[in-house]
């Protein structure tokens, strides 16, 4: 297969997955907005097309390693979007030997989460909202996974936070699901200046960079900028991936769909901060205290996602913590060097989550007498490490401290989302002083107007 027809079909991985939300977006408009069959046929279709073409790639990258040891990036999509001064931005896409398979695993789950929604989501008054957002994330997913810088990523990194706000409140009868959805929103806002700022500093010290440009070795940031870029990037992704400061807008993202939940918190959203560091350990010299705070960050947020999910009365908050603790792995395997172990521990996971997810609902069915997704499980739990390293009292005093986490955790929202609220409604209230200032107050604004009137 030549060159120029395998970057067409990369490009297709990304353009159906488009031309699916261009669809969708018309539709809207039209009576077939209420035609589950219509919506249905529209985004199998593309998803069914983008699977197909991210596996005839995959399988094309395979040949290519086996045959000559190595990948050679590939840029599928190219388009300008604006330039200043003497620099440009533009947006680019590309599949190579490390996001190919974050693109397969990408386009599989969202099949597969599309099938089980069909009939999760049947006759539902927000069907046609629901599919929309799933098209549209999986836009956004595939330009953070497919972006050829840092830039690009960002574009795909709002996509995916707003997406996710709106699906967290999709069922907006209930105040709590906004309430939670804001939450999220907020801390999705706050971590997302880490690669703001980081991406912008990138672009000002290595202008036009694109990834996988030196595939031996690694760019050096000037001294000044050696530190900061990479704890930003840190930063950003720990807000993305819920890592500890951020985990409490974790579990409140349950409130959403159980297909979405799959999708977001179990497979794909929840890993994407895994994904940029990834990125950031392939392209950028990261230095040594760094990687400590990288792996401190992930240490810490296993444990603490290892005890909560332990003290959880329901299924999907167990599951959101577990996979907390998931990713907090897979940071410390990447600030240990282990990239390829973190990649296939990121895919099987997103798999397993995704799974489970789906099945919690059938889960509580099940056992509607005893919700608590551990107390049909005592044998295996009475089989694993840890009870046979604590004595009784210790296992008591540990529970007692899970459980006092988990209420703090449950009770309010984060310490930095609401300063921050807090900041934000300060800053507005001096903005509306300063305007009224400027404008002469409102008084004498109205009394101009009737002095002009009379």
């Amino acid at each position: 297969m030549s060159s120029t027809v395998l970057e067409g079909i990369g490009a297709v991985v990304f353009i159906a997955p488009l031309v699916t939300v261009v669809c969708l977006s018309f539709v809207g408009f039209t009576p077939f907005k209420n035609r589950e069959n219509v919506i249905k046929g529209i985004v199998a279709t593309g998803q069914s097309i983008a699977v197909f073409c991210a596996l005839v790639v995959s399988v094309a990258f395979l040949k290519q390693y086996l045959s000559t040891g190595r990948i050679v990036p590939m840029m599928v999509l190219h388009h300008p979007l604006f330039s200043f001064n003497h620099h440009s931005v533009d947006f680019n896409l590309q599949l190579d030997g490390m996001n190919i398979w974050f693109v397969l695993m990408a386009t599989v789950l969202s099949n597969i989460v599309g099938v089980f929604s069909r009939h999760y989501l049947h006759r539902d008054p927000g069907f046609f909202r629901f599919f929309y957002l799933i098209a549209l994330f999986l836009v956004g997913v595939l330009i953070v996974f497919m972006g050829s810088s840092f830039q690009i990523m960002f574009i795909g990194w709002e996509f995916v936070g707003i997406t996710s706000a709106l699906l967290i409140s999709f069922f907006t009868l209930r105040r709590e699901t906004i309430d939670n959805a804001l939450h999220a929103f907020w801390a999705y806002r706050i971590s997302d200046i880490g690669l703001l700022v980081g991406s912008f500093l990138i672009a000002a010290t290595l202008p036009g960079h694109l990834f996988g440009e030196l595939s031996a070795h690694r760019y050096q940031l000037p001294i000044e900028l050696a530190f900061i870029v990479p704890l930003l990037l840190l930063f950003s992704a720990m807000g993305k991936s819920a890592q500890f400061p951020y985990s409490s807008w974790l579990p409140r993202a349950m409130e959403g769909p159980t297909s979405s939940s799959a999708i977001f918190y179990g497979g794909l959203s929840i890993h994407a901060g895994v994904f940029l560091l990834l990125r950031m350990r392939s392209e950028l010299m990261v230095p040594a205290p760094v990687l400590v705070v990288m792996a401190v960050v992930g240490f810490v947020s296993c444990v603490y996602g290892v005890l909560l999910s332990q003290v959880q009365s329901d299924v999907k908050s167990a599951l959101a913590y577990a996979s907390l603790s998931q990713v907090g792995i897979m940071f410390v395997e990447i600030s240990l060097g282990w990239n390829q172990v973190a990649i296939l521990h990121c895919i099987g996971h997103a798999f397993l989550r995704t799974y489970q997810i789906l099945k919690c609902s059938s889960i509580i069915h099940q056992f509607v007498e005893f919700e608590d997704a551990h107390q049909h499980d005592i044998d295996r739990a009475r089989a694993g490490v840890l009870p046979l390293l604590l004595a009784r009292p210790r296992k008591g005093r540990l529970f007692s401290f899970s459980f006092d986490l988990a209420l703090r955790a449950a009770s309010g929202p984060s310490d930095i989302v609401t300063t921050l609220e807090r900041v934000s409604r300060l800053l507005q209230r001096g903005e509306e002083k300063w305007l009224t200032l400027l404008g002469g107050g409102a008084g004498r604004s109205d009394a101009g107007q009737g002095g002009i009137r009379g």
